[in-house]
């Protein structure tokens, strides 16, 4: 129960969560997802494994990835490289649309900088203190 608590308390929180309904998570790259979102992650096992926040078991060190990452860590790192004329689909935006999205986003990775510093601004508000993640392109 303690660890439902603190996965919905982190998914409610608007640093974390850029989805409309945060229902879902992929632990593999610790970010909050909606129920949509998830049927293409799900596609991905290689890059992304969901579970259900209510739904699944979620051992403590699953529950601490996910406090330690993210929505705009993940956004942070995967986008860092969105040319301005890029179309990023919406919630109405048909799967099609979304589904090229994450594919180029997460399975390729298509936007990531070569060298880039991601820090983590919500972190004092959890107690865990400023954390900055230097990140490698292949």
């Amino acid at each position: 129960i303690v660890l439902l608590h603190a996965l919905l308390y982190i998914a409610l929180l608007p640093s974390f969560n850029l989805c409309l309904d945060p229902e879902w998570a992929s632990y593999k790259l610790g970010i909050f997802i909606c129920l949509n979102c998830s049927g293409i992650h799900r596609n991905l096992p290689e890059v992304s494994r969901v579970k259900s926040i209510h739904l699944d078991f979620w051992e403590n060190d699953l529950v601490e990835f996910m406090k330690t990452h993210g929505n705009l860590w993940a956004k942070a790192k995967y986008e860092a490289k969105v040319p301005p004329f890029y179309y990023i689909p919406h919630s109405k935006d048909c799967l099609v649309l979304k589904e090229q999205w994450i594919r180029a986003k997460y399975e390729r990775e298509e936007f990531v900088a070569t060298s880039t510093a991601i820090k983590h601004p919500w972190l004092p508000c959890l107690g865990v203190g400023c954390r900055t993640v230097k990140v490698q392109c292949r």
